[in-house]
C-alpha cells in the first residue's frame, strides 16, 4: 500500500457547491493542503480530523517536503484546488511530483467558477458557439490570440492589470460596447458579481476596489435585458460556513462519523419491526385474570367442569326408557 494525494476540485468558493466525493476524501484523509482562497477553513475544522496546513504560505519545497512524509507513513491526503482542477495551469507539475515520490494520484473533479460567474447562457446555437478559458497573470498575449468574433472568453487575471486585459481585447477587435462580466468569490456570500461593457471595465472595477485575481467574462452572449443582481444582494438562500458549524454545546464530530451515527440510527429504526417479523404467530398466550391487582401474577386458564357420573341429564333419561318400552 502507497500513500496517496487527491486532488480535489473545491468549486468557486461555497462550501456546499463542493461534490460529495470531494467531502468524503476530506473527511477520510490525513492531511489536507488547502488555500483560503479555496475554501472556508472553518468547514474544514468541523469536518475532518486531518491535519489542516495553509499551502499559500509554503514555497514549493515546503510542499514537496509534506509529499515525502506522507509518502513514507502512507497515509491519504487532499490537495484543494481552486474550482476545477481540469482548468488549474499548476495541477500538471503537482502530478508529477507526486509521481516521483511514489505517491498514488486521484483528480477528483469541481464545479467551475465561470458557471457560478455567468448570469446567462455563455454558448447560443448560431451566434456563440466556443468558449475560450484562460488564466494569466502578466503577459496578455493569450487573450488577443484567444478573443474573436461570435466567441465567448472567460479570463482568470489580477484585478489590478485590468487596463492590460481591456487594452489585449481591443487590439483583438473586440469593440467597447460588447458585454462583459467581471466576478470576484462567485457564488460567496461576500461575492462581487458586476456586469458592464468593455469600455467601462477598468472604471468599474477600480469603482468597486478590485484588485486581486478575478474572472472576467466576455462575449455578446452577455447581453441580455434581464436586470443584473446588485453586488451583495442575495437572490436565494445560500449555505455558508455558519450554516455548517456545530453548536457550541455539541461534541466535535467529523463527517464521517455524522454518516456512521446517521446509520446506527436507522439500524435502530428498523429493529422494532424486524423482530415482530420474527415472532411466530400460533404461539399460545396466557389469559390474564381480569380485575387483578398490579401485583398479581398471570392467573391460569379456567378448568373446563367436570359431570358428577351420578346425575344424568334429561335427554339420556329419555332415551332409556324409550329402550326398555
Amino acid at each position: 500500500m502507497r500513500g496517496t494525494v487527491s486532488f480535489v476540485g473545491a468549486g468557486p468558493g461555497a462550501v456546499d457547491l463542493l461534490t460529495l466525493r470531494g467531502a468524503q476524501r476530506i473527511a477520510d484523509a490525513d492531511l489536507v493542503l488547502y488555500a483560503p482562497g479555496a475554501t472556508d477553513a472553518a468547514w474544514l475544522r468541523e469536518h475532518t480530523a486531518a491535519e489542516l496546513v495553509d499551502c499559500s504560505r509554503l514555497s514549493p519545497e515546503e510542499i514537496a517536503e509534506h509529499y515525502r512524509r506522507l509518502a513514507s507513513r502512507r497515509g491519504k491526503a487532499v490537495r484543494l484546488v481552486s474550482g476545477d482542477p481540469a482548468l488549474s495551469p499548476r495541477l500538471r507539475e503537482q502530478l508529477d511530483l507526486c509521481t516521483r515520490l511514489g505517491l498514488d494520484v486521484e483528480v477528483v473533479p469541481g464545479v467551475s467558477p465561470v458557471s457560478a460567474a455567468a448570469p446567462v447562457p455563455l454558448l447560443e446555437a448560431g451566434a456563440v458557439e466556443s468558449l475560450a478559458v484562460t488564466t494569466v497573470e502578466t503577459d496578455f498575449t493569450a487573450v488577443r490570440d484567444l478573443a474573436a468574433a461570435g466567441r465567448a472568453l472567460a479570463v482568470r487575471a489580477p484585478a489590478a492589470r485590468t487596463a492590460d486585459l481591456v487594452e489585449a481585447l481591443r487590439g483583438a477587435g473586440i469593440a467597447d460596447d460588447t458585454p462583459a462580466v467581471v466576478a470576484d468569490k462567485p457564488s460567496r456570500p461576500d461575492e462581487t458579481l458586476v456586469r458592464t461593457t468593455v469600455g467601462e471595465l477598468v472604471a468599474e472595477v477600480k469603482k468597486h476596489n478590485l484588485w486581486r485575481s478575478a474572472l472576467f467574462l466576455v462575449g455578446e452572449s452577455l447581453r441580455t435585458t434581464g436586470k443584473a443582481k446588485p453586488t451583495g444582494e442575495e437572490s436565494a438562500p445560500r449555505w455558508t460556513a455558519r450554516s455548517w458549524r456545530r453548536p457550541t454545546d455539541e461534541p466535535r464530530k467529523t463527517w464521517a462519523e455524522r454518516r456512521a451515527e446517521a446509520g446506527t440510527t436507522a439500524a435502530a429504526a428498523q429493529a422494532p419491526a424486524a423482530a415482530a417479523a420474527r415472532e411466530p404467530e400460533d404461539e399460545p398466550r396466557v389469559p390474564v385474570a381480569v380485575g387483578a391487582p398490579d401485583s398479581a401474577e398471570q392467573a391460569p386458564a379456567t378448568p373446563k367442569p367436570v359431570r358428577s357420573p351420578g346425575k344424568r341429564s334429561p335427554r339420556s333419561a329419555a332415551k332409556r326408557a324409550a329402550k326398555k318400552a
